[in-house]
């Protein structure tokens, strides 16, 4: 398998209240396929990949720059899908890992959500994970991460080999969240409590400002679970009773919160995240209701 490396640089400028991409420069298969200007000056970016997912032995590299007061929304097209990380039959040694690393640098002002859609990891799939966040005193950072662990429709559950991911934030020069994940299921208890417990899709939402303080976890954390509550009951929302999502907020060690989400359904868990993030949006920011198509 022949190893890709897609690449995407972009650099982001604002003047006169709106946001522009001032410089960009991308490598197959990745490219920034359009920009479209939302409201109150936000720009919206949508990535694209145009091979499958990525293959064994890729390697794709983002570096994101955000000038000062800048307003950017980044999202992909589709589920980032990771393939096999060797053919059928090949020895265990013969594997070629996948690999994708993301820079993100907020100057001063700078306010980004950056909300790409679930990662899904095929059978036999090793990916190794690593985004670095760089921020400015008052830039803004809304971050969101899903995976899925396999084509459960073809009876896919954790039977990819290896999944890490690190995500480390350094607000001012000084680090503020630091997560890191390693997933081995061939070796680990998923079930254990502890661990996965049962659960088999996650997701998270975090936010890093100098807003966030215990005041507002708490808030959050009262409107999840009254949305929550309100679903199960109507049923009119995602959430089915009889298959509950499993959730937790914290704080950050500074300037910063982390909504933790495990359930059974991918759906319930994204319908869970784009609540908390308009909540967030709106008390936090007091920005309105945003609704992406895609």
């Amino acid at each position: 398998m022949p190893k890709v490396t897609g690449c995407i640089t972009a650099t982001f400028t604002e003047a006169g209240g709106q946001t522009r991409l001032s410089d960009r420069y991308h490598a197959y298969p990745l490219k920034i396929a359009k920009a479209f200007p939302f409201d109150h000056g936000q720009l919206g970016v949508y990535i694209m990949d145009s091979s499958p997912g990525i293959m064994g032995g890729d390697e794709y590299v983002l570096d994101w720059r955000f000038g000062e007061n800048t307003n950017v929304y980044i999202t992909n097209q589709s589920y980032t899908k990771v393939h096999p990380a060797r053919g059928e039959g090949m020895e265990a040694s013969a594997a070629q890992p996948s690999r994708q690393q993301q820079k993100l640098i907020l100057q001063s002002g700078s306010y980004v959500e950056y909300m790409p859609e679930p990662l899904m990891l095929y059978k036999d799939a090793i990916l190794y994970t690593s985004t670095e966040v760089h921020m400015e005193p008052s830039s803004v950072l809304i971050y969101s991460d899903m995976v899925c662990p396999g084509r459960t429709h073809r009876g896919e559950l954790f039977h990819y080999e290896k999944y890490q991911n690190q995500l480390t934030v350094l607000y001012g020069g000084e680090m503020i969240y630091c997560s890191r994940q390693r997933v081995l299921p061939a070796e680990q208890k998923l079930n254990a409590l502890g661990s996965w417990a049962g659960y088999t899709h996650m997701g998270s939402l975090s936010v890093f400002s100098d807003r966030v303080d215990a005041s507002f976890v708490e808030s959050l954390r009262d409107y999840i679970d009254q949305w929550q509550s309100t679903a199960a009951l109507t049923q009119e929302g995602p959430i089915e009773p009889a298959v509950p999502l499993y959730y937790g907020v914290s704080r950050t060690y500074k300037y910063g919160l982390v909504l933790s989400v495990v359930g059974h359904k991918i759906y319930q868990i994204q319908s869970l995240l784009d609540e908390a993030w308009q909540f967030i949006r709106q008390q936090l920011f007091a920005k309105t209701a945003l609704h992406v198509r895609k």
